[in-house]
């Protein structure tokens, strides 16, 4: 049995009423998202120039031993990377290219959708949209499909798979559409749990107060602050959850996430990883599990932007029904805290960098640079490795692959960079 208290009963009577009047909110979302924008970049990029600044670390730096080989260059935001072994790769640039490397040969691959990617009015960054995640089927060399994700021109975020043939993608197959538009913080990640099922998550980091809550991600209709999990063709597994007003399996797998920017499926425990987007502060690592509420919006450790108040029922009664992160980063400030922004994720195992073996690697946007994050000390380390991560894989070698965006907004600099002892 659910027990709330009087207040808390209240509140989320209140702000699950308000799901259909969410619709309504489009100016005050707007210009908020422009006060978030001038936030997260503000003081990072000079007057004199497009250069963006690399600012401290907050956590104590780790003076790790490896060394840096940049493989290729010239992307504007590198997004995913697909690993067909040692020295081939795929690759998405957000902006909505794909590109074939091998052996240090880097070909465009033509016939790729068309994507919606946007900013902010006054801001010269790409911040939301565009084409994301890549991914081969498991078994790629009997089974060659490749798997997208993206934002297509009407704001749905989409899954599809396709085959390559003479740099040309072919066989294109849309396996998955959202139900419904969604602009904001749709960081699309898509694992494998097997051969034949996948996982994606799909953001929603809408600007919600406990005055004013949005949501989304509380709401089965809706596909936005999910993890799903399909079948390698897109249709729904059959031992997917059953959610309360619901009469059949959906894509939905676990609900009640902000923006969930990376994911890492650990085979030999079967465990899915996450790390989180919170607001202003109470970014998360959680482990996502079948038919879980992770509480967005209802309660979160961080605070808007503004400093308002996100949560609208107290930590006791979120207790209750919701999971709470394994563990949340909030960077002390003077206003409240500030994000990291983790960005992806992958535990390492078996690597040539030793000081890296068993941690869990991840970008930080907001700091621009590589961290490692202990699961058993809690201890986070900022890394060496400057810019803003997008994504982090393991070779067969143990050598790590590191996808780094732009740094100078008026060119692009991003670049692929293999990490080794």
């Amino acid at each position: 049995m659910l027990i709330v208290s009087k207040r808390d009963y209240v509140n989320y009577t209140n702000v699950m009423s308000n799901l259909k009047n969410t619709k309504n909110q489009n100016k005050t979302l707007k210009l908020n998202r422009i006060i978030f924008a001038l936030l997260l970049f503000g003081g990072l990029i000079s007057c004199n120039t497009s250069i963006i600044k690399v600012p401290n670390s907050p956590y104590p730096i780790s003076n790790d031993s490896f060394s840096l080989d940049t493989i290729a260059h010239g992307f504007t935001i590198p997004y995913g990377i697909a690993i067909v072994e040692e020295n081939e790769y795929f690759i998405t640039d957000r902006v909505g290219k794909m590109f074939h490397l091998k052996d240090g040969n880097q070909t465009e691959i033509g016939g790729m959708p068309e994507v919606a990617t946007f900013g902010t009015p006054g801001i010269p960054a790409i911040l939301h949209g565009g084409l994301m995640d890549i991914s081969i089927h498991p078994n790629y060399s009997t089974n060659p499909w490749i798997y997208i994700s993206y934002l297509n021109p009407e704001g749905l975020a989409m899954v599809s798979r396709l085959k390559i043939q003479q740099n040309t993608a072919t066989q294109f197959e849309i396996i998955f559409t959202a139900r419904n538009q969604d602009y904001t913080g749709n960081g699309m990640r898509i694992v494998w749990e097997d051969d034949t099922h996948f996982f994606l998550n799909i953001g929603n980091s809408n600007w919600s107060s406990s005055s004013n809550p949005v949501l989304y991600a509380q709401d089965f209709n809706h596909d936005a602050g999910k993890i799903h999990r399909l079948m390698e063709d897109g249709s729904i597994p059959a031992d997917n959850p059953i959610f309360d007003s619901l009469e059949s399996p959906t894509t939905i797998w676990s609900y009640g996430h902000r923006d969930v920017q990376g994911l890492y499926f650990d085979e030999s425990t079967n465990t899915l990883f996450g790390v989180e987007h919170g607001p202003k502060g109470g970014d998360e690592f959680n482990i996502i599990e079948k038919e879980k509420n992770y509480g967005w919006p209802l309660f979160s450790n961080g605070i808007n932007y503004d400093g308002a108040w996100v949560s609208t029922i107290s930590e006791d009664s979120a207790a209750k029904f919701t999971v709470f992160p394994e563990h949340y980063w909030t960077v002390p400030t003077n206003d409240g805290g500030q994000a990291i922004a983790p960005a992806c994720l992958l535990k390492v195992n078996g690597s040539n960098i030793s000081d890296w073996n068993d941690y869990f690697l991840f970008g930080s946007l907001a700091y621009r640079r590589l961290m490692k994050y202990n699961r058993e000390t809690k201890e986070t380390f900022g890394l060496n490795i400057e810019g803003r991560v997008r994504t982090i894989k393991q070779l067969p070698s143990g050598d790590i692959i590191a996808l780094i965006e732009r740094n100078d907004l008026n060119k692009s600099n991003g670049s692929i960079v293999r990490i080794s002892q």
